[in-house]
């Protein structure tokens, strides 16, 4: 059952999948690592195995996140059009490609208002930026269409550099929308928790192209393929890669 557990895990530490950015002249390429901190009414159970630091990867408006699982990994490659996750799992290679339509302008499931702050944080060096960003979450991908809910409203807090990504086409996965690469992120986990995201090390670094594909020993899903693969392994449906959104 090792792997459900780890599978269980990975909900919230895609969380952190998404990015962010604004627009200078060069391009940054380098490494961003991440601590990570609960806080809140989190029950011990749910933080026994919670990662503690994360790290991405960063080239022009790519981006690659690393997640330890506890035992294994799960590498997210954002790239604008599509998601690849890779799953390090005991035992096994996957990767899954998860199309990913631009949302700017679908506000039929979330809405996205970007409020500027007034203050700013130096994080690691850089000059960051503050936003508030209030998602208000229309309809869940489970609900019938003629199933009448109230919408769910969320703050997420953020503090952003322009001096990484190219453009805000770095956040399409995340914030449309947002400028500048968020360096903290303080986002809800439920009634009375949050997670609070905030770089610790930023290195500037060649970065090889190689890092944003797919390695040829991992065994290949399609989202629908993933699913079921992770139904004969637990007995239960895994997370829906097709609904790439995420759960705030």
């Amino acid at each position: 059952m090792k792997k459900l557990a780890i599978i269980s895990l990975m909900a919230a530490c895609c969380l952190l999948g998404g990015k962010s950015m604004a627009q200078k002249g060069k391009s940054f390429a380098g490494s961003v690592k991440f601590g990570i901190k609960y806080e809140g009414d989190f029950e011990p159970k749910q933080l026994v195995n919670a990662p503690q630091e994360s790290e991405q990867i960063i080239s022009g408006n790519f981006t690659k996140t690393t997640h330890n699982l506890g035992g294994a990994f799960m590498y997210q490659i954002d790239m604008i059009d599509s998601i690849v996750r890779l799953w390090d799992l005991p035992g096994e290679k996957c990767a899954v490609t998860i199309p990913t339509p631009k949302k700017e302008n679908d506000t039929s499931k979330r809405n996205y208002v970007i409020q500027k702050r007034s203050d700013t944080k130096d994080i690691c060096g850089y000059q960051c930026q503050g936003y508030d960003i209030v998602v208000t979450v229309m309809k869940n991908e489970d609900e019938d269409e003629d199933e009448e809910t109230a919408p769910k409203t969320v703050t997420i807090t953020v503090y952003t550099t322009t001096e990484i990504g190219i453009d805000s086409n770095i956040n399409c996965h995340f914030i449309p929308g947002l400028q500048g690469f968020p360096l903290y992120k303080e986002q809800p986990a439920g009634e009375g928790k949050k997670v609070v995201y905030e770089a610790i090390e930023v290195k500037k670094k060649k970065i090889n192209a190689v890092e944003f594909s797919i390695p040829s020993n991992y065994k290949y899903y399609t989202p629908k393929e993933w699913n079921e693969h992770i139904r004969e392994l637990t007995g239960k449906s895994g997370e829906d890669e097709e609904d790439e959104e995420d759960d705030f």
